[in-house]
């Protein structure tokens, strides 16, 4: 094992950014992609991430995870011989709007997306076509209705990845659809830029080789970023 040799993994929800803050910062790990639509089911994207690292501990010196907690699905995860770092955040969407230490400037009655959701499965307005063709159209419209009545907008995420403009068509039409306003907020990729430059701060977990990562040490509350 190279313990100065980096691999990055990361979720390609995050590809858009990842790639403009390695084009900013000129640092260009190797990287392992994870499929996106994973994000449904943490137990199983658990499971690849653990068989991932695993396949990757012994070559590898450290490991940077560009990605969040997920959904829990980094819980338990451990490296035997590289270091782990992880971003301590709980999902993407809170790491993309954190613009500076200790702040997420997140309104909790928006739904965020990015460029990547937009054109995922996951896509709120795709997951409820599903459910419009598996309960019908009455049944399937209270359940979206109950899913959505705590939110009064949908919120495209602008990075600075991509054209904000060549998407803003498409979700005021999806916002229509659901009875919500819409908007885009702009965000930051400034975090990921520092998992790059292994600037591990306080808004990182260095998670050394047999240590396993416990949801309590990942959320200690004395710690920024979350």
């Amino acid at each position: 094992m190279s313990e100065n040799r980096v691999l990055l993994i990361a979720c390609e929800m995050l590809k858009d950014e990842l790639l403009l803050a390695m084009e900013r910062t000129q640092v260009r790990p190797e990287i392992l992609w994870i499929e996106k639509g994973l994000h449904s089911t943490p137990e199983r994207l658990r499971a690849v991430l653990q068989e991932t690292i695993d396949a990757a501990s012994e070559t590898y010196g450290t490991i940077l995870m560009g990605m969040a907690y997920c959904g829990g699905a980094l819980d338990g995860i451990c490296s035997r011989a590289a270091t782990l770092v992880i971003p301590r955040f709980d999902d993407c969407i809170r790491l993309l709007l954190s613009t500076q230490p200790g702040e997420t400037a997140a309104d909790c009655r928006s739904l965020y997306f990015t460029k990547q959701w937009m054109i995922s499965d996951r896509y709120i307005v795709r997951e409820f076509e599903d459910y419009l063709r598996t309960y019908g159209e009455r049944r399937g419209k209270k359940i979206i209705q109950a899913m959505i009545r705590n939110y009064r907008e949908l919120r495209l995420l602008d990075s600075g990845a991509y054209d904000v403009s060549q998407y803003e068509a498409a979700l005021a039409a999806d916002a229509a659809a659901l009875g919500l306003k819409h908007g885009v907020q702009t965000g930051s990729i400034r975090v990921l830029e520092k998992l790059l430059l292994q600037q591990h701060d306080d808004e990182f977990l260095v998670l050394p080789p047999g240590e396993v990562l416990t949801q309590r040490q990942f959320f200690s509350w004395d710690k920024i970023g979350i």
